[in-house]
């Protein structure tokens, strides 16, 4: 297997990032409701064919075509409540998947069974939206089964082995095509976004990226003790270095100062240029710890060889985890985390730059803590 394609099948799951994309253009809501109603029509079917008499025709059948709808019924109710999580999202598709294996084995007439496996290609594009190729494949096996045991009971049954034939590569195609062809096309939308979301000079995160990138690192971090720091870091005395150095050597700088930020903010940190001379970096981490680290970005710009200083502005703050993980930090909560950040920068800058101030989102002092 070539290593491209090696890299495609080991992807992660895209569901935190994914998601991120929908509500930051406000189409989560949308997107809900739409899968709401498709789950709710979906479940109908096998009870819809209660009454056709290609549908159940024992008790046993009939019970499962219940169960069938229940699964339905069951799944659609994930997205009532708001933006399911990701534990949730793959139950909503467990459910879906089941619920389809039943309704289509239950059915009498194993033409129309087989032709209902046709449904796991629109689960299967649901997982490559938001799941991993490992995940779509899963949904494919169980597609694959049912439909292998609906053919066999269609070749027994009828000896036409075309018919048969036919609609299993229908099945076969669709299958593949759909789940694969989003999953493929998620996967480049995401690296051009990655791409496009850089700011060319530093290849740090622009703003709307680095919204979307806090986002993760809160979906990803399982901390409780640490808090939420976000530093903004100005360079001082910058416009005096582009006015006698030139422009040049000015770009350099501020990519002297991207790799200063790369080298001491730690992995997990996310750092972003909002603009000019102006930097923000956001981690997970306890307050103390950031004082160094922010002190360590200072010393570090001080000590290059362009002789400038930073002033920097920390604001930390508690969140729940649990609740971020789920939904993600608000825009308006992040921006005044920023703005307090910001605003602790100008003391610095006004008591004369190269220094760290650090505060609380309440505005209370943590220099010592």
């Amino acid at each position: 297997m070539p290593a491209s394609d090696r890299q495609w099948w080991r992807q992660t799951d895209q569901f935190e990032w994914f998601s991120n994309y929908l509500r930051e253009r406000g189409m989560q809501q949308r997107w809900r409701w739409a899968t709401f109603t498709f789950t709710v029509v979906l479940g109908a079917l096998p009870l819809v064919m209660l009454a056709s008499p290609l549908g159940p025709d024992t008790d046993l059948t009939r019970g499962v075509a219940i169960v069938s709808g229940a699964a339905g019924a069951g799944a659609s109710l994930l997205w009532l409540s708001g933006w399911p999580s990701r534990t949730q999202s793959l139950v909503y598709n467990a459910l879906c998947s089941g619920g389809i294996a039943m309704g289509c084995l239950a059915l009498s007439n194993p033409y129309s069974g087989l032709m209902g496996c046709t449904l796991f290609a629109v689960i299967g594009g649901f997982l490559a939206y938001f799941h991993s190729v490992g995940q779509v494949a899963a949904n494919f096996a169980v597609a694959a089964i049912c439909a292998t045991i609906t053919a066999a009971r269609l070749v027994t049954e009828t000896g036409d082995v075309a018919l048969t034939a036919a609609a299993a590569i229908n099945v076969i195609a669709l299958n593949t095509g759909v789940p694969f062809g989003i999953h493929s096309l998620v996967h480049s939308l995401h690296t051009d976004l990655r791409a496009a979301d850089r700011d060319p000079l530093t290849g740090l995160l622009n703003r709307r990226a680095f919204y979307s990138a806090v986002n993760q690192l809160l979906a990803d971090t399982h901390a409780v003790d640490a808090a939420f720091n976000v530093t903004v870091i100005d360079l001082d005395k910058f416009k005096s270095l582009n006015d006698t150095r030139g422009h040049a050597v000015g770009d350099a700088a501020l990519v002297y100062v991207a790799e200063i930020l790369h080298r001491h903010a730690g992995a997990s940190a996310v750092s972003g240029r909002l603009g000019g001379e102006e930097f923000v970096v956001a981690d997970v981490d306890l307050p103390v710890l950031q004082r160094r680290t922010a002190d360590l970005i200072r010393e570090g710009i001080a000590a290059g060889p362009f002789g400038i200083t930073a002033s920097l502005g920390i604001c930390s703050a508690r969140i729940a985890w649990e609740d971020s993980a789920a939904g993600g930090m608000s825009p308006d909560f992040l921006d005044k985390l920023i703005e307090s950040a910001d605003a602790a920068m100008y003391v610095s800058k006004r008591a004369g730059g190269d220094r760290v101030e650090h505060r609380r989102l309440d505005g209370a002092d943590l220099a010592d803590a």
